[in-house]
């Protein structure tokens, strides 16, 4: 509000106070305390409004403060090898759909008070929300209780591929929160390709594709597996193989490679659990499975 409207409210509020007050002056004996208190809520609520809608200075303001929920989650430390066996993941996937689901509500309390321009602020309040149910859904099944597949590796293949989506979810809405609650805008943070439990994929590699020569797509990789790929392996009837060539694991998260074939701070993750999958954009002749060669070249 201009300084002129804040004077201009304050003139209104001083006159409202007034006319209550002589009311209240004017009232019969026995009904002194019903106008007394009608007076102070009328006070009350004046100042109240002031303080809300002016930068009048009534009183000293405390500012809002807002925090992550603790413990506060160690993004440095790459989640645990769970060795194709699903259950030695789910605790640390539980942990984070917890505390994500536990800070979601801090997306909405600062919708309209965060630093960030209001069209960044509304989509990373949707990313928190949506990683939220999703991260929660990924975790609710352990082995054996997903899709029926042709062989009992199938259901523990899917198990892993959710839990894996649900630590990629986690992130990607704690990420979202913290851009909320420190104003700072997120930047790109895609997992590996190869193993989303490794290290962060600050990397570029290109993919030889196998259906056509000369097909590639570039994808992010973390440094180790930039020199020497070390793919997730889940398992199957054949023996363990890799997670992108598992029909076993939700297609989504396979051809996105849970967020590495495109480094958009989790959009493409967020879009497919939002509206299914929506295929990324991929270099001409590129197979549609996101099977290419486990062989990598770093791009310059």
């Amino acid at each position: 509000m201009t300084r002129t409207g804040d004077l201009l409210a304050l003139g209104a509020a001083a006159g409202v106070i007034a006319g209550a007050a002589w009311l209240a002056a004017a009232a019969d004996a026995g009904q002194r305390y019903e106008a007394g208190l009608v007076l102070g809520l009328v006070a009350g609520l004046s100042v109240a409004l002031l303080r809300r809608f002016t930068r009048l200075p009534l009183g000293r303001r405390r500012p809002y403060t807002f925090a992550l929920p603790r413990p506060a989650p160690d993004w440095r430390t790459p989640p645990p090898d769970p060795h194709g066996d699903p259950e030695a993941l789910r605790p640390h996937a539980e942990l984070r759909a917890r505390l994500l689901s536990d800070a979601a509500a801090l997306g909405g309390a600062l919708r309209h008070s965060c630093a960030l321009e209001p069209g960044l602020r509304e989509e990373l309040t949707a990313f928190a929300t949506t990683a939220s149910i999703q991260a929660c859904n990924c975790v609710l099944h352990p082995a054996g209780d997903g899709p029926l597949g042709p062989d009992p590796a199938y259901d523990t293949a899917y198990a892993l591929g959710e839990l894996i989506a649900a630590v990629e979810f986690s992130r990607i809405g704690l990420r979202a929160l913290e851009a909320l609650v420190t104003g700072q805008p997120p930047v790109a943070d895609p997992p590996c390709y190869f193993n989303p439990l490794h290290e962060r994929g600050q990397a570029r590699a290109v993919l030889a594709g196998t259906a056509l020569a000369g097909a590639a797509e570039e994808v992010a990789v973390c440094h180790g597996c930039a020199q020497e790929p070390a793919p997730l392996l889940v398992p199957s009837a054949a023996g363990p193989v890799p997670y992108h060539e598992s029909d076993a694991v939700d297609p989504r998260w396979r051809l996105l490679g849970y967020g590495a074939v495109v480094a958009d701070s989790g959009a493409a993750m967020i879009a497919a659990a939002q509206d299914g999958f929506r295929a990324p954009p991929r270099s001409r002749g590129a197979r549609a499975d996101g099977a290419g060669k486990l062989g990598a070249k770093v791009s310059r």
